[in-house]
C-alpha cells in the first residue's frame, strides 16, 4: 500500500514538472515571437518558404511602390508604419544571406516591377565566414541585374548596420565572425561599388555606432544584432529624403 501511495506521488510530481517544463516553454517561445516574430526562425526550409510566399504575394501585387530587400532587419522593419505614404512591400528574410536574395530577386522584387529598391544585405554572410569579397561580388550582381532588367528604377544601397561584438551569455556566438574591422571594410567596398554602379548608397551604420565602432547599446536588442523597434525610427528618418528623392527621379524618367 506504502509502495503504490510513493509511486503515485511520483507520478503526481512528474506531471505537474512536466506542466511547468512546459509552460516555461510556451512563455518563452511567447516572448521570442512578441520580439521577433517569425524572424526568429532561421532555417533553410523556413527561408525558401518565405519565398516562395513573396513570389506568390508578387504575382497578385499590382506592383510599382517601394520594394525593400534584406534580411531579418527588414523583415522585422514596420514599414507600414513608419512609411504610411508610400506603397511599401517588404521583402526581408530572417538569416538570409546574399546569394540567397540574388536567387529570390527576380520573384520577390524584379515581378513587383517597383519604383524604388531599397536593399540591406550582406552581414549575415560575413557572420558565417563568408569572405567580404564575396558579398561584395553577390552585392554587384544583384544591383547588376537590377539595372539591366529595371533600368529606369532607383537603387537604394544600404550600409551594413554595426553589431555589438561584446555581447555574452546566450547570445555570445551571435557576431560570428563580424568584426567592427570586417563590417567597416565592406561598408567601405559597398560605397565604391555603389559609385561605379551609379546606384545611390545610404551609410546608416555611423547613426547607430560609437565611439568603439560597436552599435550603441540604447539601440540593440540584447543578441547584440537585431535593433530595437525605435531605433527603426532613426533609419526611417534617414531614408524617406532618399525615397522621396528616388521616386520624384523615377516620375521625371518615366
Amino acid at each position: 500500500m506504502e509502495n503504490g501511495r510513493k509511486l503515485k506521488d511520483t507520478k503526481v510530481k512528474a506531471l505537474i514538472s512536466a506542466a511547468v517544463i512546459l509552460i516555461l516553454i510556451v512563455t518563452a517561445v511567447g516572448i521570442v515571437y512578441g520580439v521577433y516574430g517569425w524572424a526568429f526562425i532561421t532555417t533553410q526550409p523556413v527561408k525558401e518558404y518565405k519565398a516562395q510566399v513573396y513570389a506568390r504575394l508578387s504575382e497578385d501585387a499590382p506592383g510599382g511602390g517601394v520594394v525593400f530587400l534584406g534580411d531579418s532587419l527588414t523583415e522585422m522593419y514596420d514599414l507600414p508604419a513608419h512609411y504610411p505614404d508610400f506603397d511599401v512591400y517588404n521583402r526581408g528574410i530572417s538569416g538570409d544571406t546574399t546569394d540567397h536574395m540574388l536567387e529570390r530577386l527576380e520573384s520577390n522584387v524584379i515581378a513587383l516591377h517597383p519604383d524604388v529598391v531599397v536593399f540591406l544585405g550582406g552581414c549575415n554572410d560575413i557572420r558565417h565566414g563568408t569572405p567580404v569579397s564575396e558579398v561584395i561580388e553577390n552585392i554587384s550582381q544583384i544591383i547588376g541585374e537590377l539595372k539591366t532588367v529595371l533600368p529606369d528604377t532607383p537603387v537604394i544601397v544600404q550600409s551594413l548596420y554595426p553589431l555589438n561584438t561584446n555581447v555574452g551569455g546566450v547570445f555570445k556566438n551571435s557576431p560570428g565572425e563580424a568584426t567592427v574591422e570586417k563590417l567597416q571594410d565592406a561598408n567601405a567596398q559597398i560605397e565604391q561599388l555603389c559609385a561605379d554602379m551609379g546606384v545611390t548608397f545610404v551609410n546608416i551604420y555611423p547613426l547607430l555606432a560609437d565611439e568603439m565602432g560597436n552599435i550603441k547599446l540604447d539601440y540593440v536588442l540584447p543578441d547584440g544584432l537585431h535593433i530595437k523597434p525605435a531605433t527603426y525610427g532613426i533609419v526611417t528618418e534617414t531614408l524617406t529624403p532618399v525615397i522621396k528623392n528616388a521616386l520624384l527621379l523615377k516620375q521625371f524618367i518615366s
